[in-house]
């Protein structure tokens, strides 16, 4: 062992600091009040629209329409939750469970349809591979409401019209999730591979056992878009499936008719209708968070 630097070879002053943007960085002056300043304007932009439905959801009827808008609601109550979660003709919580259902089988079919697709295109030799990449990525250039009839039509022949099956299966295989998680498994080391299959491990025994436990905050980031994508949801759903097994999004917008809008309930089940997503992202926010740096800084 090394002794010990002696106490009078210690520098008695502080060392100065060479790289000046983390002098910048550690320092906080004048210079910073406009750059918060605008994220803080730019905060209260995006949290308006937030804030609105949740003090419109407390407000009787009459103060949602009054004129100054009220932005604290002068009468608090609850009636509006209560009315939509107790009122007999009122299937929010029907209508919840069937977005719920749909959004979880729609989840986990999409993330196991990308999973093997990602792999084949990271992992495997084959003929065409990298045409075959190409061609699935070119998909992400064809916006979805031109597939919209198509696809009704193909429901149609199946006789899925009016079933889950309509709103799980269309969209299962989708060209960004599988570019997300191939760009993840390239940066996985091979050595890693290499070493379980000379252990006598088969490509799905690699998958699930090498690439999938290193492919967390993907594979979470993934999860968490596509479940947002299936629950909010709205034109689809109103297309394919009617009475009992309409979906939150479509549900919700019974309260608005052609001549009238109830506004507190509106906004009261669309506040419910957000709770779900917002709970989804708070349990996946750290590997979100890496799904998307990791994954953004790879080639």
């Amino acid at each position: 062992m090394t002794d010990p630097l002696p106490a009078t070879r210690l520098p008695t002053t502080p060392l100065p600091v060479t790289d000046t943007r983390v002098g910048q960085s550690r320092r906080r002056g004048p210079r910073d009040l406009p750059r918060f300043a605008l994220l803080l304007l730019l905060a209260l932009l995006f949290l308006a629209p937030l804030y609105w439905m949740v003090s419109t959801s407390f407000k009787p009827e009459a103060d949602t329409i009054a004129v100054p808008v009220q932005w604290i609601p002068a009468h608090p109550t609850v009636d509006n939750y209560r009315e939509i979660l107790t009122s007999p003709d009122g299937n929010i919580l029907r209508w919840a469970w069937n977005s719920l259902f749909t959004s979880l089988a729609f989840t986990a079919a999409h993330l196991t349809v990308c999973v093997l697709a990602a792999y084949a295109f990271a992992r495997m030799s084959f003929p065409g591979r990298d045409a075959w990449f190409w061609f699935v990525l070119s998909s992400m250039m064809v916006p979805g409401i031109v597939t919209l009839i198509p696809t009704y039509i193909m429901m149609i022949q199946l006789n899925w019209i009016d079933t889950f099956h309509a709103l799980i299966w269309p969209g299962v295989a989708g060209a960004f999730g599988v570019f997300l998680l191939r760009q993840f498994f390239v940066g996985i080391p091979r050595e890693l591979e290499e070493a379980a299959r000379l252990d006598g491990a088969n490509h799905l025994q690699v998958l699930w056992f090498v690439i999938l436990p290193l492919s967390l905050p993907a594979l979470a980031t993934l999860a968490v878009f596509s479940f947002m994508a299936s629950w909010n949801n709205y034109v689809w759903p109103l297309f394919v499936v009617h009475g009992d097994l309409q979906t939150l999004p479509v549900g919700i917008n019974s309260f608005s008719s052609r001549y009238t809008t109830d506004y507190g309930k509106l906004m009261a089940g669309t506040a419910i209708a957000a709770v779900p997503v917002l709970v989804a992202y708070l349990l996946a926010q750290r590997y979100l968070e890496q799904g998307i740096a990791v994954t953004g800084l790879k080639e």
